[in-house]
């Protein structure tokens, strides 16, 4: 059983967004204007992959509930503790697709900054924090930006045994997991047999 097409595209869609928006942010953060690696666009660039993250994740959070019983099963010769694992980290994954984004949501309001995503589209700040008095705003500013940044160093360390995951079910156990929720070129991939 294969995923959704739906949830195909959200997956790719979102994760090369939070890849992007992730090299973006460390290029203003770990490098100086003139530096070879520094981009001078990335934090504006930054702030609207963050929000498209963020419209796109709960989209997809809200089709998952929707439509839950049409989700592939995890494999039935999977050991009961690998499951658990396995549901944690796709539990923490949805958290961290929403989560991180939001908190970099309230740190536009606390600076008054409305995201233009893309140029276009101005992502609204949360009013009743925009409308604090300005040292309030630096208090909530300072207490969000390092939460922002450990969140985001956590959920991509969760991306990366994700990924780690995935090309151990592929290469490893030989079963459907990856296969299933590549798109349809995947059918061109040979097919993996358990040995």
């Amino acid at each position: 059983m294969r995923y959704r097409t739906s949830a195909i595209l959200f997956h790719c869609s979102i994760a090369a967004l939070v890849l992007a928006d992730f090299g973006l942010a460390l290029s203003f953060a770990w490098f100086n204007p003139g530096d070879a690696w520094y981009f001078r666009s990335a934090y504006r660039l930054h702030m609207s992959l963050g929000m498209a993250v963020l419209a796109l994740s709960l989209s997809c959070v809200a089709s998952r509930l929707l439509h839950r019983h049409e989700y592939p099963p995890l494999p039935s010769e999977m050991h009961a503790l690998t499951r658990v694992l396995a549901k944690v980290a796709h539990a923490l994954l949805y958290a961290f697709i929403v989560v991180v984004p939001m908190t970099g949501w309230v740190i536009l309001s606390a600076r008054k900054t409305a995201a233009a995503m893309f140029g276009r589209i101005d992502w609204p700040t949360i009013a009743f924090l925009a409308d604090k008095t300005h040292d309030e705003r630096v208090r909530i500013n300072d207490s969000f930006l390092p939460i922002h940044s450990m969140l985001a160093y956590i959920g991509m360390c969760i991306v990366a045994l994700h990924i780690v995951a995935a090309l151990y079910h592929h290469f490893w156990r030989r079963d459907e997991v990856l296969i299933r929720m590549l798109p349809r070129v995947s059918a061109m991939l040979p097919k993996m047999r358990a040995p």
